[in-house]
């Protein structure tokens, strides 16, 4: 079953442009928005001093120890494999968002929640389930995980590689993020929602989570807020 949005009351049922603009917290790397990272400091590397003098001396002693411990050290769960999800959504927008040519346009955000990168050559994106002529991505791009990509959906392909040849209806619509467009159109996430509240985005909070909801605080290309 598809996620159903409905206004302000939200349930999640099982189921661009080149980066010209990311979000607080976030900045463009190659094409996408990805979160900043915090710096970790100094470089704690310790190197050896060369003092330049050969102390010459073997003393033949093997001082290297065997404790019978494994050293290896755990540093925490394993990468999350890929997985991307429809993140956020605007149908209503007339002053909130503007595309790179400062248009005010509908869009939708696709999130990869995963740690690890996912091609994005075979996924297309598309209100019409059966859509025999989907938005598709452009050849040989891959979405880092943790990070975002926007469609503009305002009928014009011609302005650019992330502009989708469909709208989206504020009064209801449904939008598919397809996998193999030009085969079976497995359907990858899927939203239907009803009488889109005016320059509001829907929102799944936090991040990639089953919980959709509204937001005054759109974020195209960054992480979502209520």
């Amino acid at each position: 079953m598809r996620p159903i949005l409905l206004p302000f009351v939200l349930l999640a049922l099982p189921g661009c442009a080149e980066r010209y603009y990311c979000g607080p917290g976030t900045h463009v790397e190659g094409e996408w928005c990805v979160l900043d990272k915090q710096g970790r400091g100094g470089d704690t590397a310790n190197d050896t001093a060369d003092t330049g003098g050969d102390t010459g001396t073997d003393t033949g002693a093997d001082t290297s120890t065997d404790t019978g411990e494994d050293t290896a050290v755990d540093t925490g769960d394993p990468p999350e494999p890929a997985r991307l999800v429809i993140n956020e959504l605007m149908a209503s927008n007339s002053e909130k968002a503007t595309d790179e040519l400062g248009e005010y346009d509908d869009w939708v955000e696709i999130y990869n929640a995963g740690d690890r990168p996912m091609p994005l050559d075979e996924l297309a994106l598309t209100d019409v389930r059966d859509d025999a002529a989907p938005y598709t991505f452009p050849a040989g791009i891959t979405l880092p995980g943790k990070s975002w990509v926007v469609v503009w959906c305002d009928g014009q392909p011609e302005q650019g590689a992330y502009h989708a040849s469909f709208t989206l209806q504020s009064a209801g619509d449904q939008v598919y993020l397809l996998r193999d467009p030009a085969g079976v159109n497995e359907v990858v996430d899927a939203v239907d929602y009803t009488d889109f509240p005016r320059e509001q985005s829907a929102i799944r909070m936090p991040d990639g989570s089953d919980t959709w909801t509204y937001s005054d605080n759109v974020t195209p290309g960054a992480a979502n807020t209520e």
